[in-house]
């Protein structure tokens, strides 16, 4: 829904006086252990933001690596102007563009997840964009298992203030004012490093987070899956300014 409303949005001026806005899009994959992103899920994203490609747009799908200059692009997507047999040019574009999904392979699962690292990364490339509608789409369980950072969730979830002076004393706080952020894949599941994760881990996650994301500039954040940030009733969390 979320993206059939940014479609609808828009203020670009493209054929018959229709107002459109071209989207900047990012897809954040955890492909690590305690992950749940993988090649089908990757797929699903990029084949939805194929059912409405505006021209100009484009879709990135990066992963979320062991340290910010591991970050790689893993798939990208940019809808071309077609120009004249528009429905010709853009059906063989979108059959040519599907037989790139089926071929895609993610590397082997990693046991380190710098996600604050691939972010900042993420914010970088959507900042640097002139489109004017940007959204991040982290699927990610958020354990933060970085050496670059000095932080192993699965073993001990640092304070609020202590996470976020980390994050600015390695000079990886993102940028994410003016970026919609939606977010899934948060678990209370064990992993092959972490045998048993509590109720309070998981408290412990999302207060280092929201701290977090608050100082990125995240007012809010649109949760997809069936375990949002606060409770089961709501899948949107407010999160104000940053402190």
């Amino acid at each position: 829904m979320l993206r059939l409303a940014i479609t609808f949005a828009l203020w670009i001026v493209v054929g018959c006086g229709r107002s459109v806005e071209l989207p900047e899009e990012v897809y954040l994959c955890d492909h690590t252990t305690s992950a749940h992103c993988d090649e089908q899920s990757v797929r699903r994203e990029a084949r939805a933001f194929l059912k409405a490609p505006l021209p100009g747009s484009r879709f990135t799908v990066l992963s979320v690596a062991c340290t910010s200059d591991q970050v790689e692009t893993l798939y990208e997507i940019f809808v071309p102007t077609w120009g004249g047999g528009v429905a010709r040019k853009r059906r063989a574009w979108l059959e040519a563009e599907e037989e790139h999904l089926e071929s895609l392979h993610l590397r082997r699962q990693e046991r380190c997840s710098g996600i604050i690292g691939s972010i900042w990364r993420a914010s970088r490339l959507l900042q640097e964009s002139k489109r004017p509608t940007k959204v991040l789409i982290i699927n990610s369980d958020l354990r933060e298992v970085s050496a670059e950072l000095g932080c192993n969730f699965e073993k001990a979830i640092p304070s609020p203030d202590v996470f976020l002076a980390r994050i600015k004393e390695k000079n990886l706080l993102p940028d994410l004012r003016g970026v919609t952020v939606i977010l899934y894949g948060v678990h209370d599941e064990v992993s092959p490093d972490s045998r048993r994760w509590t109720s309070q881990q998981a408290a412990a996650l999302r207060a280092a987070w929201a701290e977090a994301f608050r100082a990125m500039g995240v007012t809010g954040v649109e949760f997809r899956n069936a375990a949002p940030w606060e409770s089961p009733e709501s899948g949107n969390v407010t999160l104000g300014g940053p402190r």
